[in-house]
């Protein structure tokens, strides 16, 4: 009897027998106990994980003997013509060399015939994506309305390259890629029926270099089996240890990973280039190794992201345990934004090694530059250190953001203030207005009241200049109040607020001096202007009225107030560069120098 290479000698026979395929097997076994057989199936996923198996188990469970059944007996004629290929009724068509118009047309000519042995005639074609347009054209009918005892099993790797007229008349199964468990334990199933001893370790370093395809982990456990001595279980010949395999398949150990990410963290660029030195004396493939980096500082992110959840971290990672438990402990230490600086700067990296015509001198420059790489700090634990200074200078001085800030010249008033106001706590009490005691009169919070004013003050009024300038009612304390209030409710308005003076504060009246332009056309868009005297009234008496006067910046501007909607002071127009800088930092322009090229 001729050789059977493994993929062949141990090709799953029944549903059960598919590997990480249960969504799709279970489908299909419901559909063929219930009698709900669909006319054409697709099939499509990467190569190895089960696609022509499947359509075989279909033809076997739709032509048994004692079937349809969901599970076939493997025993009867039919089932051992399916599994030898020797069937009549189940065709397997090579869709890359059966691509033409005149092969289809064979198949639309055949299938009109009733089968010759079995229940069901049935065309399985791979790679069917490399059949023409024309012939799938020819084909659409015969696809979508065949006779009851045809079926088409179509199977491809690429099915974005099928037009949406096929795919519209089959029924479509995606298959996964096998997880790396489910492959060591098959692996490990057939070494054992053959054989083979080898560790745990090799097994998982199969498993990984297959990449999700159970046909190519079984070549690789092939090529393992040619090479390894014979023996079994009682014999004294050696297990094929992860040495071994990374000799014979010339790949990277995992532990050198670890060694280059250990070296990354403490920030030992020279051990880096001392490791990627031994990896390239050993002839291993640097082009390899850079990508497998890649996949290494990606499983830090993950591990960190649930280290708390071993359950969680092992869906995430289709890693063994043991080097799950490797990653949680040498990623522990570090920030997740940390471990995503390493992952962007390795992707980028690994770009490079692979465009680079020296590999090594890359892939040492890409470790150099992580190893050098300074240490992210989360943006809480930023701002907590930002809170701890704030607080330790509150106690001595007013942060500067609070303060109003004094861009304008200095105003001089019309009088003294002494003459016009007096504060409510001194002086005869008698001549007190119990209605403004403690600023109730003008609906200022507790922790927000200035000084006190007093009775004499509202008898005589405001007298100011002609240029409408504060003559003494200036009460600081309630227009930090007012700012901080309309911080509270809207910050951004606030933040044009706490550049401008108060003009004038009485009973019914708001004068604010406005100097900066961008400031004065915010607080003048309708909108804002609403939101500002509505809150106004909120804070101090609903009958406050609002006026915005522009303050210039020097001493000789004349000032005077501009009603709603007026425009703004005028002035050379700047960039629109220059506002919208003044907008984000809340800045002002103090001078302006312009030099002549």
């Amino acid at each position: 009897m001729s050789y059977l290479v493994l993929a062949r000698k141990w090709r799953p026979q029944s549903f059960e027998d598919i590997a990480g395929q249960g969504h799709i097997t279970r489908t299909l076994q419901n559909a063929i106990r219930t009698k709900r057989i669909a006319h054409a199936y697709l099939f499509t996923g990467v190569r190895g994980v089960g696609k022509t198996t499947a359509a075989r188990i279909v033809a076997k469970a739709l032509n048994c003997e004692k079937g349809p059944t969901p599970t076939p007996c493997n025993e009867c004629s039919h089932c051992q013509e399916i599994t030898n290929g020797s069937s009549i009724d189940v065709l397997e068509i090579d869709g890359a060399s059966n691509r033409g118009i005149d092969e289809i047309r064979q198949i639309i000519e055949h299938v009109r015939y009733q089968p010759a042995k079995c229940r069901f005639k049935i065309y399985i074609i791979d790679e069917v994506h490399q059949v023409t347009k024309d012939a799938f054209n020819a084909l659409l009918k015969t696809l979508e309305e065949p006779p009851p005892s045809v079926k088409f099993i179509l199977a491809t790797t690429e099915p974005h390259r099928l037009p949406e007229t096929i795919l519209s008349r089959c029924q479509r199964f995606d298959f996964r890629r096998i997880a790396l468990r489910e492959i060591v334990q098959r692996l490990d199933d057939i070494a054992k029926k053959e054989g083979l001893k080898i560790t745990p370790g090799a097994l998982v370093l199969l498993a990984r270099e297959a990449d999700g395809s159970m046909r190519d982990a079984q070549s690789l456990l092939e090529q393992v089996l040619a090479c390894a001595a014979p023996g079994n279980e009682t014999s004294g010949a050696p297990a094929v240890d992860e040495s071994l395999l990374q000799d014979l398949l010339g790949l990277a150990q995992r532990q050198l990973l670890y060694d280059l990410s250990a070296g990354v963290f403490r920030g030992d660029a020279k051990r880096c280039v001392e490791i990627i030195a031994e990896a390239a004396a050993q002839g291993r493939d640097l082009g390899r190794l850079s990508r497998d980096l890649v996949e290494h500082f990606r499983n830090f992110m993950v591990a960190r992201l649930s280290a708390e959840k071993a359950a969680a971290t092992a869906s995430l990672l289709d890693l063994p345990d043991q080097e799950i438990a490797d990653l949680v402990a040498q990623a522990q230490e570090l920030s997740l934004e940390t471990l995503l600086d390493y992952f962007d700067f390795m992707a980028s990296g690994d770009e490079e090694v692979a465009r680079s015509a020296n590999p090594r001198f890359a892939l040492e420059t890409a470790l150099i530059r992580l190893a050098t790489l300074p240490k992210t700090l989360p943006v809480s634990e930023l701002l907590e250190r930002l809170e701890k200074l704030e607080g330790r200078f509150s106690g001595t001085a007013r942060p500067a953001a609070t303060r109003p800030k004094e861009t304008a010249a200095p105003v001089q008033p019309a009088a003294a203030p002494s003459a016009k106001f007096e504060a409510g706590i001194s002086g005869d009490p008698s001549t007190q207005a119990p209605a403004m005691a403690g600023g109730h009169a003008l609906g200022i919070p507790p922790e927000n009241r200035g000084p006190v004013l007093s009775k004499r003050s509202e008898s005589k009024g405001v007298e100011s200049g002609a240029s409408g300038l504060p003559g003494g009612l200036h009460n600081d304390g309630a227009w930090q109040g007012f700012v901080a209030f309309v911080g509270r409710e809207k910050k951004f308005l606030a933040s044009h607020l706490l550049p401008c003076t108060v003009l004038e504060l009485a009973p019914g009246q708001l004068k604010i001096g406005v100097t900066e332009r961008h400031h004065m056309n915010y607080l003048l868009d309708a909108d804002n202007f609403s939101a500002l005297k509505s809150l106004a009234k909120q804070f101090f008496s609903p009958d406050m009225s609002l006026t915005l006067t522009p303050l210039a910046v020097d001493a000789e501007a004349k000032t005077g107030d501009i009603a709603r909607g007026a425009p703004a002071s005028q002035g050379e127009e700047r960039s629109e560069m220059v506002k919208e800088a003044l907008r984000i930092f809340g800045g002002s322009v103090r001078s302006e120098r312009k030099e002549s090229v």
